[in-house]
């Protein structure tokens, strides 16, 4: 299925700590963001997206089913960053947020941990997919930081929409009103071009990182 991605460090970090998964032959999609204000954000976010690429093949996707497929290769991810972080004393207490998607027969199974998000983009709407995990500000779920991930999950029909995944350098300046409105081009990698320019025109102030997928 068709699908559109772009990441971009935005006008205010130094680096870009985000990653992500395109892999349409799978169906399988990822933005991940590890946290600012923590060490080696930018390497819990890649070893995290490659433990899932890795664990996330084609054979396990199709055996299974979807939610319990996701949610081992999400706590696969968990360990992974854990142990990358306990052969490294520079990285203690890194970590990345994530949201994954499997997206078959114009169906999605969307999972997430942190503040990344989902939204299905419909006939110039959006409509919220995942709910933040997080408190005064602060998070409360993220790969690498909590004995063990509580991933939220939900499935949706999606209608000739749009799947949207996206991490906050997005959402912190492009309301829900507007991502319906911008992720609207006719091409998919255009209408995530359009996304990540309006946030960098609102201010860049994050990496900035967004996947559409076409039901």
């Amino acid at each position: 299925m068709p699908s559109g991605a772009r990441t971009d460090v935005g006008r205010v970090r130094a680096r870009n700590e985000d990653a992500l998964i395109v892999d349409d032959d799978l169906g399988l999609y990822a933005v991940l963001d590890g946290l600012g204000g923590h060490p080696a954000g930018d390497v819990a976010s890649s070893v995290a997206a490659t433990a899932l690429r890795e664990y996330l093949t084609g054979e396990r996707l199709a055996a299974a089913d979807p939610f319990a497929v996701l949610t081992e290769g999400l706590l696969e991810a968990h360990e992974r960053v854990l142990a990358d972080a306990g052969e490294n004393p520079d990285r203690t207490h890194m970590g990345t947020t994530v949201v994954l998607a499997l997206v078959r027969d114009g169906r999605a199974w969307v999972t997430h941990v942190g503040d990344s998000r989902a939204y299905l983009l419909r006939d110039g709407k959006s409509e919220p997919l995942t709910d933040d995990h997080g408190y005064a500000g602060m998070l409360t779920q993220a790969l690498g930081i909590v004995e063990e991930p509580q991933p939220d999950r939900r499935e949706v029909e999606l209608g000739g929409g749009r799947l949207l995944l996206c991490t906050d350098g997005l959402t912190r300046h492009i309301s829900d009103e507007g991502l319906g409105d911008i992720g609207g081009a006719l091409d998919v990698q255009q209408a995530a071009e359009d996304l990540v320019d309006a946030a960098l025109e609102a201010g860049g102030a994050d990496n900035i990182t967004v996947v559409v997928v076409e039901a």
